[in-house]
């Protein structure tokens, strides 16, 4: 033997001693979970486990918190979790201080199994934070096209058309728009800034593994832009996705859809994931009768390719490009029912409007990049660096009956965190800093306006730290601040605080408080005024002026919120039920005020109150193994201090909203086939809409908008583990709203001086019946699951 092995030999001895000495490596705590989708995997605390030292005299059984303590082990001792019912989990021993086992349902006993049941949505007990995660099994509930569509069953996030005539489709929750939600991508920056909008149509539903949705203040390592909540969307990608999965799509209004996504295994350590997207429709449909298409013509591509990187000495990183190309035509329906409407798209997107037509283009380009490395030191797994870098180019322009915009965002980010833990196990921490480079340059003209060029350049460093501390038992504090160093406005402070305590197992308080800062950008977030002749102005002192001279400032808010969360039995079958409220407060936004005049929309800032209050509670029953029963009510109290004070409830927003849901699942055959149905039930009450009183007669609309009520239904066989169809009808009562388009049928004149596509609060098309097909190679191992 070397002198240098002898060495290391002799040290290592020594160190082994030194440690059975202190007594620190022949003690250990753990905690046994339950493996389970009814909450958040690895959440559910097993009491009454045994936990013993294979060939050992050691045994434990887990408290009522799932907690146990072992002594006299010795490094290399297997430990092993134990329970009727489950499968047993082992634990090679290494010296850990603290251990997590998790137990499995499904041992066969006898002639009976036990079967684990992952739930579609969950809603975390333990976590600080008040996060409901979608899985497939409930992306797959309804058609879910891309993201914008993929809250039909859901009652948190609300869904609407931007306008009457481009089919664009805006989130909302907790009462504001879903500009103040900040949108994250695989833990990256999703749509904000210019594609703040229209970014949810690229980001397809069959790519989406699963969406966190995270009301109040998120975390400060995601950025200062959370203000009402964050929403993580997960792609799939090469370690979760099926080696090969394809989806096509159509629907009654003639959209067709290809969305694909396939992985392999380049070598042990690379994999790589292939994902496209596109979507065709070039049928004109005018069900209403007002001249003006229902839903435009468009077409679609998005690509995605996805690599993921696994070292042997614990470096992992994730890598991306993807790259998108949309075009949209609407508008009146008079020329656009041939195949040549594609190759006149130049002719009017250049055009100051056709003489006697209205008609509306649309595009979009994007590219982006993301490279996501991180490094877990071998010898302390609680302790990891890396870094996170994305970038990327938008363009977006239109031509919206001669209201032109052409606007270009190039932005780089930059993340570098680490995490670690203090001397207690239960006191960890995350830390790091950042810097974001965003570029804008817009121009924009209007038949009736003056034109506006816009052009900023942010820089912005920025430091943040987050500690966490977790006793395993009853709390769980995540407190958060971070400072950022904005280059034309100066610096901000962004503090977060979460909290849960149990109050029992099944029981969990929170509470949450954050700040928020956005900076807006107003031409692209407000989507639905293009489509009108409406004039857009500021307002300086005590009248209208140009646009152009809009002091932009950044929008900042306080969020507030409390959730209790109870998990029970119900009739022997799991049940739980939630309830939240949450209060947040501007101290700047930009308000946008379509009730000063129905020629005009003024944008300026605030200057009094701006604030929601919304309060939800939702029932979550598994009524039987074949049935899921879904309820829930939110109530919603937005308000703003516009110009004129008979104006200050925000509009298109519903105090009231009602939601109801029930699930079937037939018995899944050793084939994998199965039959699925799923009925979704939205009952949305009466909504403000901006005031047209001073139109006539013939060109107003209602000062409040009557509720309706929106069923959706949808039928899916799985005729083996590979292969599955879909049915399904949205809006099967074929609600409508009446003359979505002001002066749509009126003669020149009058169209020129009342047109107004921007006052939409409900269904256009009507009744929707799509269909599609799923095809898929599943691993070897694979069990089956949602497509």
């Amino acid at each position: 033997m070397s002198k240098t092995c002898a060495v290391r030999a002799g040290l290592a001895v020594f160190l082994s001693a030194a440690l059975v000495a202190t007594g620190w490596a022949q003690r250990t705590k753990g905690k046994v979970y339950e493996e389970t989708g009814t909450y958040e995997l690895k959440h559910v605390p097993m009491p009454g486990a045994h936990v013993r030292v294979l060939h050992g005299d050691q045994i434990a059984v887990t408290d009522g918190f799932g907690v146990f303590e072992l002594e006299g082990l010795a490094i290399g001792d297997t430990i092993e979790a134990s329970m009727v019912g489950y499968e047993p989990s082992g634990w090679v021993w290494e010296g850990e201080r603290f251990i997590e086992l998790v137990l499995r349902p499904g041992v066969v006993l006898g002639a009976a199994e036990v079967v684990a049941e992952q739930r579609p949505s969950s809603l975390s007990l333990m976590n600080a934070l008040n996060v409901q995660t979608l899985n497939r099994a409930e992306l797959v509930k309804a058609a879910c096209c891309n993201l914008s569509e993929a809250f039909e069953t859901n009652a948190s996030v609300d869904a609407s058309f931007t306008d009457a005539v481009t089919g664009t489709r805006q989130i909302r929750m907790l009462g504001l728009d879903g500009k103040y939600t900040q949108l994250l991508v695989d833990n990256l920056p999703g749509p904000r800034g210019l594609s703040v909008v229209q970014g949810l149509l690229l980001i397809p539903g069959d790519w989406v593994n699963s969406i966190a949705i995270s009301k109040g203040a998120g975390s400060v390592s995601g950025g200062y832009e959370s203000i009402t909540g964050q929403i993580n969307v997960a792609h799939k990608n090469p370690m979760n996705a099926d080696p090969f999965h394809a989806n096509l799509y159509l629907n009654g209004a003639g959209r067709m859809e290809w969305n694909h996504v396939s992985t392999h295994a380049v070598s042990r350590r690379w994999k790589t994931a292939v994902l496209s997207h596109a979507l065709y429709n070039g049928r004109v449909n005018d069900r209403n009768g007002d001249g003006f298409l229902d839903t435009p013509l468009q077409r679609h591509l998005v690509l995605r390719n996805e690599w993921k990187f696994t070292g042997d000495r614990g470096i992992r990183g994730e890598y991306a490009v993807s790259g998108a190309t949309t075009e949209l035509v609407s508008g009146m329906a008079d020329g656009v029912a041939d195949e040549a409407v594609w190759s006149q798209l130049d002719a009017w997107q250049a055009s100051d409007g056709m003489e006697g037509v209205w008609r509306g283009t649309s595009f979009i380009e994007r590219a982006e990049a993301s490279a996501k490395t991180g490094y877990v030191f071998p010898d302390a797994e609680w302790r990891s660096i890396g870094t996170q870098f994305n970038a990327l180019h938008h363009r977006t322009w239109h031509n919206m009956g001669g209201n032109r915009y052409d606007g270009t965002e190039r932005m780089f980010r930059g993340n570098i965190l680490y995490a670690g833990r203090l001397a207690p196990e239960h006191h960890t921490f995350t830390t790091g800093a950042s810097y974001v480079y965003n570029d804008f340059n817009e121009s924009a003209e209007w038949a009736d306006s003056a034109a506006v060029n816009w052009s900023r350049t942010e820089r912005v460093p920025g430091a943040f730290f987050e500690y966490t501390f977790d006793d395993e038992r009853r709390w769980n504090v995540v407190a958060g601040l971070r400072a950022d160093a904005h280059n034309l406005y100066g610096r901000f402070v962004s503090p977060r605080l979460h909290a849960r305590f149990s109050v029992t197992d099944a029981l969990s308080l929170k509470a949450s408080a954050g700040r928020g800062l956005r900076v807006p950008n107003p031409l692209m977030e407000q989507l639905g005024p293009w489509a009108s002749r409406r004039t857009w102005l500021t307002w300086q002192g005590d009248q209208v002026a140009p646009l152009q001279l809009l002091d932009i400032r950044p929008e900042q808010a306080t969020n507030v919120g409390l959730n209790a969360t109870a998990a029970f039995k119900l009739n022997h079958r799991d049940a739980s039920l939630a309830f939240d409220a949450y209060w947040t407060e501007f101290s700047n936004r930009l308000v946008v005020d379509m009730d000063y005049d129905p020629s005009k929309i003024l944008l300026y800032n605030l200057e009094g109150i701006s604030r929601s209050k919304t309060a939800q509670v939702e029932f979550d029953w598994s009524a039987h193994r074949r049935f899921d029963v879904r309820l829930a009510y939110r109530y919603v109290d937005a308000v703003t201090d516009r110009l004129q004070p008979d104006y200050r409830r925000d509009p298109f927003v519903s105090r009231h909203r009602g939601f109801g849901q029930i699930s079937y699942a037939s018995r899944t055959s050793e084939q994998g086939s199965q039959w699925r149905v799923d009925a979704t039930l939205q009952w949305v009450g009466a909504q403000r809409l901006p005031s047209t009183a001073a139109n006539p007669e013939p060109f107003q609309q209602p000062e409040v908008a009557p509720d309706f009520t929106q069923f959706n239904l949808q039928a899916s066989r799985d005729f083996s583990r590979n292969a599955s169809a879909y049915l399904g009808v949205e809006n099967v009562m074929n609600v409508r709203q009446e003359r979505p388009i002001i002066a749509a049928t009126a003669d020149e004149g009058d169209f020129n001086n009342y047109f107004d596509a921007s006052l939409v609060y409900g269904p256009i098309f009507g009744r929707m019946v799509y269909a599609g097909l799923r095809w898929r190679i599943a691993p070897l191992d694979s069990k089956g699951g949602s497509f």
